[in-house]
């Protein structure tokens, strides 16, 4: 009797650890968006102030409600809104908390350049000191030194 009772148990853990993923909470839009604000550095206490603010910095997002379900296609539209480049096979499949980790992860030094700004931009070099012509080829002879 206690062989079924534990093979039973055992199973329940099985089916609920291989379930759990299914039965997590789904990210929601508004989440996203208060996570693209803080990566931009733009101050929001929720959902709403943060897409307010990233639509205040310039950023054409998406109409969509902020307590849908985030989907890859969700994600794939906001992204390109923030010049971020990201493609998707699964449009219709709801984003998971650890997927919404990775991305964070991912792409979070991208967009966590200033608003509007490029993450690939270059940077320009000061300008030499002295009369700009520096060594050349062959005069490596000292100005102090006899012949």
């Amino acid at each position: 009797m206690r062989r079924v009772n534990r093979f039973g148990m055992i199973a329940v853990l099985a089916v609920g650890t291989v379930m759990a993923p299914a039965f997590a909470g789904n990210v929601s839009v508004g989440r996203f968006y208060t996570e693209l604000a803080q990566a931009k550095h733009l101050v929001s206490v929720d959902a709403a102030s943060a897409e307010a603010n990233l639509r205040g910095a310039g950023f054409n997002l998406p109409k969509l409600a902020l307590d849908k379900s985030l989907t890859e296609g969700d994600m794939t539209s906001i992204s390109n809104a923030l010049g971020l480049t990201v493609t998707t096979q699964k449009p219709s499949q709801l984003i998971s908390e650890s997927q919404l980790n990775t991305f964070m992860s991912s792409f979070g030094s991208q967009l966590g350049t200033k608003v509007g700004g490029n993450a690939y931009e270059t940077q320009t070099l000061p300008p030499q000191s002295g009369n700009g012509k520096g060594k050349k080829k062959g005069h490596h002879k000292s100005t102090t030194e006899p012949i």
